[in-house]
């Protein structure tokens, strides 16, 4: 499967990238996860937009941003269309090559839900206290080192 990554700002989506990342989102988040709460909200505006896209379509996406002395990211999803394919690494190694990129040096924080946190694991991450609750599904903060450049 051939995947184009692209990194961009909020300001340099296109209406239709923006689009293809609002639908995609509230899909898996919102939709699938059965979680009403606000999907798009205040971090978009300053977070790093990374999208995978298949021709036309995005497949996947995630979005990094700094929170007080960290950097984090989150909103990570493939499209379940394609999930299964390795898509999850190949998005990790793009959110990585970001934070290397545009963050080096901070402490990686992240919040992830507690069924990925295997996932998280394979790359480094290291769990950090207890489970907790994020709009209704259990979450787990994870820590990994800084990256460098």
């Amino acid at each position: 499967m051939m995947i184009k990554w692209r990194g961009s700002t909020l300001e340099g989506l296109s209406a239709s990238e923006l689009y293809k990342t609002s639908y995609e989102r509230i899909r898996t988040f919102v939709v699938a996860q059965t979680r009403p709460y606000q999907e798009i909200d205040e971090i978009d505006p300053v977070a790093h937009h990374i999208l995978g896209m298949q021709g036309e379509r995005l497949v996947a996406y995630a979005r990094v941003f700094r929170e007080g002395d960290h950097v984090t990211f989150g909103r990570v999803l493939t499209i379940p269309e394609v999930r299964g394919q390795g898509l999850g690494r190949q998005l990790m190694t793009q959110i990585e090559a970001e934070i290397r990129h545009d963050f080096s040096g901070y402490v990686i924080q992240i919040e992830a839900q507690i069924d990925k946190q295997g996932f998280y694991e394979k790359f480094g991450y290291v769990a950090q206290g207890p489970v907790f609750d994020f709009h209704g599904s259990p979450h787990i903060r994870m820590d990994k080192a800084p990256l460098s450049k």
